[in-house]
């Protein structure tokens, strides 16, 4: 027989971009100076603005802005060219490709070097966007690099000085040794004795939302560690192993930098990432701070819970995409009435960026957020006007073109309301509504569609369990993703439905199926987006655990859920060749499996690990 090794391929999956043909919303041409809530003058609402970290960027995030708002532009133009000495290029050239070097951008966005530039000179762009329209923060909070232009905003730092240290500081990180980061879903009391000498708690993103960091072949063993344990795990797709032991080496170079610009105290409230709580005018200005700041843990959950003691605070996201609100939408201290908005759409939003920063300054003004319409309306030119940005002369297009992902599903907005008819439908909301931080969710509302995630999931599914006295596997969600939908899950007798580790996320497509085995929590949840990644024409079955459903006894060993999982495939696939996957722990099932194939002298034309778990492989 074949050496294992030669089963295994590399495969990465990357999501395919491709412009989106949706015309640009215009701004009326007359807007009210100023808006009556309820008949009344608008009161004065708070806002804070929260700055997302590494992660968030993509490229031509705020594509339309560029395009649309002259004052957002100017910003644009002006950091640029600030960094251009200390980054040897033009930062616009990477944020705003020409559409012949969009897959170069993407690769110069990951390397630490450009992404925090790039996500400072965004973020820093919609915050003095937002000021200039009348919305200012009353409190701020970032994370990790998005403290920078939090101290910015507030005055510690010169636009000039933030750009210099911002880059300085993504080149110094650059230059270290690669490392690795794994999220964890566990408290920080429950991680510390699993760090060891090389790992560090790099995140706290919420109560049970940690981030370790540290060199690749411990996170490999901690992973392995996790796999023992039965728990759950997702590996970053970073570079460095940032925020741990590994940054140390740069902290004294990086000290004495700062010490070479001027800092004040801050003019605006907003939490340290590094203590949790309000920044001090002592720590703002001190130079070993910023170093700290570099190297220690982000806790992030800390200071936003100080934001969610207020309810009535709007929250804004201010940056690309939605990291953050997700973030707070699902901490456990969130009020459900706190407001939490975004500025720039996610990328796989298939949404105007005008029309979606419109949106969100709509929603403002309902709370009761006074916005300066004359401002606003005064920088956005009629778009034959429009001049088109540095390095996308050749490629304007009248649809100012925007970057999605194909096959994801978004929300239509033609939908009509349906609200709970029956008071199963009406406890299943209620219990969504808390979960994801929304109010007035639909029954006919997809749960991915409002934002939910596989983390989001399980604290559904163990309310539901909890309220219901149901356990559900997950894996519903993939086919009853609305309240009408799952509610019809609820209500059946699930002792009577025969349990199947095949779940068909997308069971259509002319390729030859390919069968995704479960990482170590058993669940497949996560599989969706790769499912749809791989487009409409390839099947894709994803292979959940025995026992989710708590009926059902659970399989022990590799071996075993290799052969059970087998005979399931082959209800679907009777004959070979066979595709085969396997998420972190499933690959070793996936390998196992691959290997019976062989020895039943079946082909297996693909076995791919996707993040796998260490394995060892025999030669004889």
């Amino acid at each position: 027989m074949a050496p294992a090794s030669n089963l295994i391929s590399n495969w990465e999956i990357r999501d395919v971009l491709e412009p989106s043909t949706r015309q640009p919303q215009q701004l009326p041409k007359q807007l009210p100076k100023q808006l009556l809530i309820n008949g009344q003058q608008p009161k004065l609402q708070p806002v804070a603005f929260m700055f997302p970290g590494q992660g968030a960027q993509y490229v031509n995030m705020g594509l339309e802005l560029i395009h649309e708002i002259s004052t957002f532009r100017d910003l644009i133009d002006r950091c640029s060219e600030l960094l251009k000495p200390h980054l040897g290029i033009d930062l616009r050239h990477v944020l705003y490709p020409k559409q012949e070097q969009t897959n170069q951008a993407t690769e110069q966005l990951k390397q630490t070097t450009i992404t925090q530039p790039a996500l400072f000179v965004i973020e820093y762009a919609l915050a003095q966007l937002w000021m200039s329209w009348g919305v200012s923060p009353q409190a701020m909070i970032g994370h990790s690099i998005g403290e920078y232009v939090a101290a910015c905003v507030a005055g510690v730092f010169s636009l000039e000085d933030a750009l210099s240290l911002v880059a300085l500081r993504g080149q110094m990180m650059q230059q270290l040794p690669g490392g690795s980061m794994l999220a964890v879903p566990l408290p920080e009391q429950e991680l510390q004795s699993l760090l060891g000498q090389e790992l560090s708690l790099a995140v706290i993103n919420g109560p049970s939302q940690s981030v370790i960091s540290g060199p690749t072949d411990a996170i490999a063993l901690l992973q392995n560690q996790l796999d023992q344990q039965g728990l759950e795990y997702r590996r970053l797709h970073t570079s460095h192993a940032f925020h741990s032991k590994m940054m140390e080496p740069i902290l004294d170079s990086f000290t004495n930098q700062v010490k070479q610009v001027s800092l004040n105290p801050p003019q605006i409230p907003y939490l340290s990432n590094v203590t949790g709580t309000w920044i001090t005018a002592e720590q703002a200005v001190n130079p070993g701070y910023w170093a700290q700041h570099l190297r220690q843990t982000v806790r992030f959950s800390q200071g936003v819970q100080q934001l969610l003691k207020q309810p009535e605070t709007i929250l804004l996201e201010v940056g690309p995409g939605r990291t953050l609100s997700t973030l707070t939408k699902r901490h456990s201290q969130k009020a459900v009435e706190q407001l939490v908005l975004t500025s720039v759409r996610h990328p796989r939003q298939e949404q105007s960026d005008l029309s979606f920063l419109l949106t969100t300054v709509e929603q403002l003004r309902e709370a009761g957020v006074s916005v300066d319409w004359d401002g606003c309306y005064g920088q956005t030119p009629d778009q034959q006007d429009i001049p088109r940005h540095k390095g996308q002369e050749e490629d304007a297009q009248k649809d100012n073109s925007t970057l999605v992902a194909p096959d994801q599903p978004q929300p239509d907005s033609s939908n009509t309301f349906v609200a709970p008819r029956d008071d199963l439908e009406r406890q299943l909301t209620k219990i969504w509504e808390n979960v994801l931080g929304i109010k007035s969710i639909s029954v006919t509302d997809n749960f991915y569609d409002l934002g939910g995630d596989s983390l989001l999931a399980v604290r559904l599914f163990a309310e539901i369990e909890k309220v219901f006295q149901k356990k559900l596997p997950l894996a519903s969600l993939l086919m009853a993703p609305t309240v009408a939908q799952l509610v019809n899950q609820l209500r059946q007798d699930q002792g009577a439905a025969p349990w199947s580790s095949v779940v068909p996320i997308q069971p259509n497509g002319s390729k030859p199926p390919l069968f995704c085995i479960h990482g170590a929590g058993g669940n497949i949840l996560s599989f969706r987006d790769l499912a749809r990644c791989l487009g409409s024409e390839q099947p894709f079955y994803g292979l959940q655990s025995l026992g989710l459903d708590g009926k059902q006894t659970p399989l022990t060993t590799v071996e075993d859920m290799a052969r059970c999982y087998l005979n399931e495939i082959r209800t679907i696939q009777p004959k070979g060749p066979y595709f085969l996957s396997g998420y972190c722990f499933g690959g070793k099932i996936a390998l196992e499996i691959a290997q019976l194939l062989r020895l039943d002298g079946e082909t297996v034309a693909l076995l791919a690990l996707l993040e796998p778990s260490p394995v060892e492989f025999s030669t004889s």
